[in-house]
């Protein structure tokens, strides 16, 4: 019985010891997390001292004795603001999370402290950034103090150095002195307001005044800069290309020339004159962007007007060099057109003519008359002075174009009245030509005496031979009408040419069925077919001159005998005509 009782203690005995290790684990893990908690509430209490450390009060108490007014005290209250709410405020939040959160951690509700632990780590994040900004913000008030001294030092000799350089060379900005003084001037006056702000106490905002001041110092300079070079560009070159413009143009004018009637060389120099002027008021007064637009645009009025007065010396030059060359053209397509028409006449006795040349050449003719007349009244123009040269330029250049024209008529006129006798020795050697042909292909069919040929044949060729026929009659004619001859000769050829392939195909056929015959006279004592066969196509050939039908009709009776024996007969019969022997 107690051997009994001792099987069952043991279970008991392991499962009690297993229950001990395992809370043992559990404490010792509730303890590890815990020890971690609170370093970590530690370490964050840590940083909100270093950050409290940070020396905001006593410069917020620097500044305060400063006495500071204007951008500087307003920015320092803001600052002072922002420190009171981060005390009064975000601190205890802090200090409160952090209590909170080491409470939670004493009790082991570590799932709670870690929440309200990192609640207070974004709170001092949070926290220490404002800081941060505050502490900046103050330490620039305090700096801007000694960095204005040396700033306005700086400045102050920028602006000495100006003043010293247009007190020793005023005279080279001219009329813009005055602009220039008044604006030395203002920068004493900057310069004033600055000293007052620092005075009073305000930073930042006499930094400011400073860095205002040293922009309008860089403008100065840029206007002392460019003013004398716009100076002197303006009364100096400007002035002599207008001087320049307004002598050449008196000189034109002694001389008689002419402007077309759109053109005002009087106005265009008054508008030069004006857009001069305007760039020079621009450029005293210092407005110096007005002044580069206005500069560009009395450029532009200049090369304009230069332009106008140098088109009608080019073109007096062009007219001087032409006007002999321009006589001679005329006289040369006019010449031209006397001999072409004089062709016409001849030409038109021995052939007929469709194009209407001699109208054609007529009508040049009155365009050759317009143009001289047009050019003899521009040249007397001239010479009565009430012609632009550069009108008389577009006239001369017209008449040119015309007469390049008029003579690529011309010639094509008397090339194709020249090209009349070679086309009609071309068209009696066709009608040779066409003739022999016809007579070749009658000789080849006698040659093999063929029993007869079919009708359509026959008229085929018997109308061919009478068009060539006429066409040879036709050339006989005292006044020939190449167009229609040629017209023949084209349908003629084509004529010709079927009878070729036909004459061709008659013969092959023919040939062909005799030697198919004789192919098959070796079956002709054993098949009764073959002879049948050979008889039909015999009645076709002879009697009915089809000799395509009389081939294909003993071939397939051949190759129903043997396969393949009439394409064997075709390969050797076209294998010896290749060689010549048909």
């Amino acid at each position: 019985m107690k051997i009994g009782m001792e099987e069952y203690d043991v279970p008991i005995i392991i499962a009690l010891i297993i229950s001990i290790i395992l809370v043992l684990i559990i404490y010792g893990l509730l303890y590890y997390l815990g020890r971690r908690q609170t370093n970590t509430i530690t370490t964050l209490d840590e940083r909100k001292q270093e950050i409290l450390a940070l020396p905001v009060a006593d410069k917020l108490f620097k500044i305060k004795n400063k006495n500071v007014s204007g951008s500087t005290r307003r920015l320092y209250e803001k600052e002072q603001a922002n420190w009171q709410t981060v005390k009064q405020y975000n601190i205890p939040e802090i200090e409160a999370a952090l209590v909170a959160a080491q409470s939670e951690t004493d009790k082991f509700s570590l799932v709670k402290a870690r929440q309200t632990t990192d609640k207070a780590e974004s709170l001092l994040d949070e926290t220490e950034k404002t800081i941060q900004k505050i502490n900046e913000a103050l330490t620039e008030i305090l700096k801007r103090e000694g960095e204005n001294e040396a700033f306005h030092e700086k400045t102050y000799q920028r602006y000495a150095d100006i003043r010293k350089q247009l007190l020793a060379h005023g005279y080279a900005y001219g009329e813009a002195i005055e602009v220039l003084e008044k604006h030395l001037s203002y920068l004493e006056l900057d310069f004033t307001k600055y000293n007052a702000l620092m005075n009073d106490g305000d930073f930042i905002g006499a930094n400011d005044e400073l860095k205002q001041i040293n922009a309008d110092i860089d403008e100065l300079e840029q206007m002392m800069q460019l003013i004398p070079d716009m100076l002197k560009q303006i009364t100096e070159e400007y002035a002599e290309q207008l001087e320049d413009i307004q002598q050449g143009y008196q000189r034109m004018r002694q001389e008689a020339y002419q402007f077309p009637k759109a053109i005002h060389i009087d106005a265009e120099i008054e508008k030069v004159e004006k857009d001069i002027q305007s760039a020079y008021n621009a450029v005293i007064t210092a407005d110096l962007s007005e002044g580069e637009n206005l500069m560009k645009a009395s450029e532009v009025q200049i090369d304009h007007t230069y332009q106008l007065m140098e088109s009608e010396l080019s073109a007096k030059q062009y007219i001087d060099q032409n006007r002999g060359t321009m006589q001679r053209k005329l006289d040369q397509i006019h010449q031209s057109n006397r001999y072409a028409q004089l062709e016409i006449d001849r030409v038109s006795q021995s052939y007929l003519l469709h194009e209407n040349e001699s109208g054609k050449m007529k009508d040049y003719a009155d365009e050759i008359a317009q143009e001289h007349h047009k050019i003899d009244r521009v040249n007397e123009q001239e010479a009565a002075h009430t012609i632009a040269y550069t009108d008389m330029q577009k006239a001369y250049q017209n008449t040119y174009e015309l007469l390049n024209k008029i003579e690529k008529g011309q010639s094509h006129i008397v090339a194709s009245l020249s090209n009349l006798k070679q086309r009609e020795r071309e068209a009696r050697d066709e009608v040779y030509g066409f003739d022999l042909d016809l007579r070749n292909m009658q000789r080849q069919i006698e040659q093999y005496h063929l029993p007869g040929l079919d009708d359509a044949y026959l008229d085929e060729f018997f109308a061919t031979e009478d068009l060539i026929d006429d066409l040879s009659h036709k050339l006989t004619r005292v006044k020939l009408d190449i167009e229609a001859i040629e017209k023949m000769m084209q349908e003629i050829a084509q004529r010709v040419e079927r009878l070729d392939i036909a004459t061709e195909k008659i013969l092959d056929e023919a040939i062909l069925t005799e030697n198919t015959i004789q192919y098959a006279n070796r079956y002709r004592s054993d098949s009764a077919e073959i002879n049948r066969a050979i008889e039909e196509a015999g009645i076709l050939f002879n009697e009915k001159f089809d000799y395509a039908g009389a081939h294909q009709h003993i071939a397939r009776a051949l190759d129903r005998i043997e396969a393949g024996a009439s394409q064997r007969v075709i390969s050797l019969y076209h294998a010896d005509k290749a060689k010549g022997h048909y």
